[in-house]
């Protein structure tokens, strides 16, 4: 996926080369939490301004807000926006993790599953994992330069993947996956103690306006929607995942894009329940265990660039001696 591992060390030390050599220094998670917002706005001007151009060339990226349903506009951080304020429509686990904050296990919306080409039967298994608070780290892609804390909170949002795969597949009762999740079964009229598969139908029958914006497409094997139909859909729906997280020959596979391909900039790492990835998506998707054996090999040498220490004469240097403090380059926001 995405080549050999020598070719996905090749491509991030091409982008740490990129995101290095921006005027604007500091981490992901500095730049992150100091720009973006957890309500709707245009992200054109800070987009320039912060040079995230050198990385993000998709011509798929939305920058200025798209007119949707009242309230909900949409662009590249919408994702974000409906993690951080409990909009999440699909989810599956929610978590709190002291000192690293909250994070979400969810089915996208659109059209989950498109990229693994026509025909394909696992389209029902796609999830993505996002952060959801503004506390810890948190990245615009993992394929980009990241400190060890944030290296860190990619391999925990990997671990979370694959526990929101054990519960589907052990069809785990709602009351084990979490506060939002819980919430959400309550205003559907569903019992704690009900299977997260039958939760997911249930959310999967109850999205409004599938039609919209984002919309929701589910197709089967047959390349057919399900989930659009009303009732004999949701039979459709239910006999599609329970075919999937039922099958034990399915493994968990963990797949980014990359900075010029995504048009999301808020990290999510996209699961599926797969024998393979189909060759459709081996160009455009990287396997996160290469990305991060590449990060855990070549931590020093991927780390942002921190800003060059002002120049001290000697006379200065002398006086202070080693009680000299280290400048800090980058405002962060708060919350």
């Amino acid at each position: 996926m995405g080549g050999s591992a020598s070719k996905v060390s090749d491509q991030m030390s091409d982008f740490a080369g990129k995101w290095n050599s921006r005027d604007v220094k500091g981490s992901q998670t500095e730049l992150f939490w100091s720009l973006v917002s957890n309500d709707e706005e245009d992200f054109e001007t800070k987009f320039k301004e912060n040079q995230l151009d050198y990385v993000f060339t998709s011509d798929k990226i939305v920058l200025n807000l798209l007119l949707g349903d009242p309230g909900k506009r949409y662009n590249t951080f919408q994702l974000w926006r409906d993690a951080v304020n409990g909009n999440t429509a699909l989810p599956i686990l929610d978590v709190s993790v002291p000192g690293n904050g909250r994070y979400i296990v969810m089915m996208p919306l659109g059209e989950p599953g498109v990229h693994l080409g026509e025909g394909h039967t696992s389209k029902c298994s796609h999830l993505i994992v996002i952060k959801a608070s503004r506390e810890g780290n948190v990245t615009f892609n993992d394929m980009l330069p990241t400190t060890r804390g944030e290296t860190n909170d990619f391999e925990l949002r990997l671990s979370l993947m694959d526990r929101a795969f054990g519960l589907l597949t052990g069809n785990a009762p709602v009351s084990e996956c979490g506060d939002m999740v819980k919430a959400k079964a309550t205003s559907l009229g569903v019992e704690h103690a009900v299977g997260i598969r039958q939760l997911l139908v249930t959310m999967i029958d109850n999205l409004p306006d599938k039609g919209g914006r984002p919309g929701f497409i589910l197709r089967n094997g047959e390349n057919v929607d399900v989930a659009s139909y009303g009732t004999p859909a949701t039979s459709e729906v239910s006999k599609m995942i329970e075919s999937v997280f039922t099958n034990a020959s399915l493994k968990v596979h963990k797949l980014i894009q990359s900075p010029e391909i995504n048009s999301v900039m808020i990290s999510h790492i996209h699961g599926f329940l797969l024998t393979e990835v189909p060759e459709c998506m081996k160009e455009t998707y990287v396997d996160c265990s290469e990305i991060l054996k590449v990060k855990r090999e070549h931590e020093t040498s991927l780390q942002p660039q921190p800003e060059p220490e002002p120049e001290l004469d000697g006379s200065e240097e002398e006086d202070n001696c080693d009680e000299l403090v280290r400048a800090n380059t980058v405002s962060v926001g708060s919350s």
